[in-house]
Formats: structure tokens, sequence, C-alpha cells
């Protein structure tokens, strides 16, 4: 099971497109700290340069400004390409084997069905955590450079808190994409598939309850409320408990300080706990070793 695992961390240094999104998640987050630094260097110059005018006596824009927000860039970027890379990752790692035509070769030795699924599970979710730390560490950086201090233990334990969320939000996404990218007859429908499930659940369930433009929907901060009994606050009610994204958002928003957040955290958390579990499980279920088997075209 664990020569899977260490199968799998070589395997991802050789997917291009996997490699591609990590560099351009790492890129972003990396971006997002220089694009932070540049505002609050300019924002900070214009009032110091007011103030010695004596044209203002307000206090620094920045001055209550909490260090975390500084991370609300990131929480998109998880949305966004994190989910992505996730699929990806699932998806090749299911084919991989499969378009090696080492399958037999594999379940020749004392190795079950299980023990397979969970050591490729172990690796994704080995090099997963990696990618979500290194953000972390460069997002922790970013901080103290920007606002000049280094973040105490209870906002680096709210970063950290952070961090194992977004771990959590992309595990069903890897391990559907596992699924698919195992059982599929077609390497474009074994990427499709979690693909419409990723737009379903972070487009489509969250645009039906709400006026708003879809592309705001992205941002972690609470909705536009609705009219009570209009159409969208019914599909509100009714289809943010299954909305993954509006979960993790309203999480990250506590977290961060970022002003938002939902009314019952402990059932997000539950919510996205229970996804992730069922995800582990549907992997373990559809990644059998007759399906390994099925001829793949293309």
């Amino acid at each position: 099971m664990l020569a899977i695992a260490f199968q799998e961390l070589r395997l991802a240094r050789t997917n291009r497109l996997a490699m591609l999104l990590l560099v351009i998640f790492v890129g972003m987050v990396l971006l997002s700290g220089f694009i932070g630094w540049a505002t609050h260097q300019t924002v900070t110059d214009v009032y110091n340069e007011t103030v010695r005018e004596g044209a203002t006596s307000a206090p620094n824009p920045f001055s209550s400004q909490e260090p975390l927000e500084l991370m609300k860039n990131t929480v998109i970027y998880v949305v966004l390409i994190g989910t992505l890379l996730a699929i990806v990752l699932g998806v090749q790692s299911g084919l991989a084997d499969r378009k090696a035509g080492v399958i037999d070769m594999i379940f020749s030795r004392q190795l079950r069905g299980r023990q397979y699924v969970i050591g490729k599970l172990l690796g994704m979710q080995f090099l997963m955590a990696m990618i979500i730390a290194c953000a972390g560490v460069i997002s922790w950086a970013a901080i103290l450079l920007i606002s000049g201090r280094a973040l105490d233990t209870a906002e680096t334990l709210s970063l950290a808190g952070f961090l194992m969320l977004a771990w959590l939000f992309l595990l069903p996404f890897n391990c559907i994409g596992l699924a698919c990218g195992s059982v599929g007859r077609r390497e474009s429908g074994a990427l499709l598939a979690p693909m419409l499930a990723w737009v379903i659940l972070t487009f489509v369930m969250p645009q039906l309850g709400t006026a708003e433009h879809p592309v705001a929907l992205l941002n972690p901060v609470a909705a536009q409320p609705t009219a009570p009994g209009s159409f969208f606050d019914i599909n509100r009610t009714v289809l943010k408990p299954l909305s993954l994204t509006e979960r993790f958002k309203d999480l990250s928003s506590s977290l961060l300080h970022l002003g938002g957040g939902g009314a019952s955290p402990w059932l997000d958390l539950f919510m996205l706990a229970a996804a992730g579990l069922l995800g582990c499980l549907t992997a373990l279920y559809m990644v059998k070793r007759d399906a390994l088997r099925r001829p793949l075209y293309e």
C-alpha cells in the first residue's frame, strides 16, 4: 500500500497538466502577496503625504485591518484553481495504470483493491497537504512583509485552521476524480464528469439562491439578502446545505476574520467532513479490479 502511495508521488512529478496547475496555484498565492504589499505601500504613501499636508487627521485606513484579511484572495484561488488541481490529480492517477497496461501486473501481487485505492489516496493527500502547506508558508511570509509584524499564536492557529479546511474541501473532488479516472471508458469523459460536478457546486447551486453576478459568488463574503419567500430565498434555503463551496467560504470567512460566516459553523464543518468521507467511500466502492481492466479508448 505504501509502495502505491510512493508511486503516486513519482507519477505526479511527471504529470505536466498537474504540474502546470500547481505552478499556477502557488504563483497566484505569491502574486496575491505582492499585490497586497504594493497596495499597502501605495495607500500608506498617499496617506502619509496627506497627513504631512494637514489635509486629514483620520487614522491610517490599514490601522484597523486584520492581518488575516490579506488571505481573502487565497480563498478564491482554492475554490477555482485548487479544485481543478485536485480533480486533475485524481483523474490522471486513475488513468495512469490503465494507460500503462500494468493493472494485471499490480494485482498479480498480494494486493487487494481497497489497499490499492487507499495507497493512491494516501499519496495524493500527502501531495495536496504539501501544496497547501507551501501556500500557507508563502501567505504567512507575505503578511509579515505587508503588515510589518508576525502573526501571533491565535492568528497562526486561525491560518492553520483555514489550511486544514482547504485540504478537507479539496478531498471529495480528488476522490471523485480518482473514481472517474478509474472507471471511465474515455479520458475526456473521465475528466469532464468531475469538472461538471465542480461547476454545479461552485456556480449553479449558489446562483439559484441569489441574484448576484456569478463571479461575485467566488468572494468569501455573505451574499446579498433576498426577499423572504421569493424564488431565490426558497432555492437558497433548499440548496445551501448541499453547496460545499458556500460552506467552505462561510467557514473561511470566520477563520480569516473577513466579516462574514455562516450561522452554524459546526454544521458547515460536519457537512464538509461528510462530503470528504463520502468521496473516499465512493472511490473505494467504484475502483474495483474489474473496472480498472475495462478498455480505455482514445
